[in-house]
Order: C-alpha cells, then structure tokens, then sequence
C-alpha cells in the first residue's frame, strides 16, 4: 500500500513536471514571434521644388511604420512614378532611400509619387520647371543648435527656398563664423570647433542668411 502511494505521487510530480515544461516551452514560443509593423506612411522631401530644365535634384524618401520610421527599410516594397524627368534610385542607408530627380527640357508642373504596391499609403512630391532662375527668399541652416567637444567637426545644411516655399538648388552659397578662433566654417557648411565658447555660423546666398549656433565645450 506504501508503495502505491508512493508510486502515485511520483506519477504527479511528473505530470506536473511536464505541464510546466510545456507552459514555459509555450510562453517562449509566443515572446519570440515577430511583431510586424504597419505600414502608415511616405514622406518624401523636399516635398516642393523649383528648378532649371535638365537640373538635378536630391531627395529622400522614408517609410513610417508604426514603430516609427523603417530603418531597416525592409517594412514596405515601394513604387515610384513621375509625369516628367527622370528618376535615380542611388540607395538605401539606415532605412531612408536616397533619389535624384532631373527635370525635363519643358518648362511646366510635374509630380513624383511614391507608394507601396497596394497604393495606400503614398506621397508626392511637385516641381516647378522654370526657364529661369526662382529668386531666393529664405535660407534656413541645420541643426540650429550644435554641441561640439574642442576639436570636432560636423557638417551644417542650408536650405533654400523661393517666395513659395519651394526647395531651390545650384546657388552659390557662402559660410562663416562671428569667431573663428572657436568655431571655424568651411566650404559646404563643414564646421570645426578650434576653441571654447560660443560662435555664430553664417549661410548666405542672394542676399539672404540663415545661422545656427555652435558651442564648445571641453
């Protein structure tokens, strides 16, 4: 009769044994599939443009998940199309998909969309085909802020707009420093920090400026 006893509760430790394994097998099993992002939108910039026949523009083209944007560039297969010029896909890097877009010869309106095979979601980008230069209206430097460790370089970006807000490209731009014993400026907005303390750093084309701040620190 002891043994019996014995017997059966050696049998229930083992049943017992066995659920939790399998429960602990179950819950690894669930925590390690992959949680797929929904795809929730384009955006392409800049997203209105002003150029010369035949000019070439940069632009880039990221997908935005629902865990933000697609670094992986993997979330979305996406098509392109334009109603004028050309397009070159130079490459992906960390998820935002480098284009170059070339005007045609006719001046006019063309649109350059971008969307997933399923055609939503999707964005479009407008260019302005001029035979003549778009006078520049507004400069605007990135980052506006910058913090460098003495001895850094980092590179700053103009941005040029016309009195419509449309991205222009091919202008001559120029770039200094209120003190370039603490920050010296470069060709293409190239920024080296020479000395502790606080500069001013100048874009200017056509008459026009934008600025951003670096400081220097230890």
């Amino acid at each position: 009769m002891n043994f019996k006893f014995k017997l059966s509760r050696r049998l229930a430790r083992m049943k017992l044994g066995a659920v939790i394994a399998g429960t602990l097998l179950l819950g690894c099993s669930l925590s390690s599939s992959p949680v797929i992002a929904r795809v929730e939108g384009i955006q392409i910039r800049p997203g209105r443009v002003s150029l010369l026949p035949f000019q070439a523009a940069p632009l880039t083209v990221v997908v935005i998940t629902s865990r933000g944007i697609d670094s992986s560039g993997a979330a979305a297969a996406l098509e392109w199309s334009t109603t004028g010029g050309t397009i070159i896909n130079n490459g992906i890097l960390a998820g935002v998909r480098y284009i170059t877009y070339t005007s045609p010869a006719q001046p006019g309106n063309y649109l350059f969309v971008v969307t997933t095979p399923t055609g939503t979601p999707a964005d479009t980008a407008s260019f302005t085909v001029t035979t003549t230069p778009v006078p520049v209206n507004k400069v605007a430097v990135t980052p506006a802020t910058v913090s460098l460790a003495l001895g850094d370089t980092t590179r700053l970006y103009a941005t040029l707009t016309d009195s419509t807000g449309s991205t222009v490209f091919g202008r001559a731009i120029t770039w200094s420093s209120s003190a370039p014993t603490v920050a010296m400026a470069f060709d293409i907005g190239f920024i080296r920090a020479t000395a502790v303390g606080t500069a001013t750093i100048t874009a200017t084309s056509e008459g026009y400026s934008g600025t951003a701040v670096v400081t220097v620190h230890q």
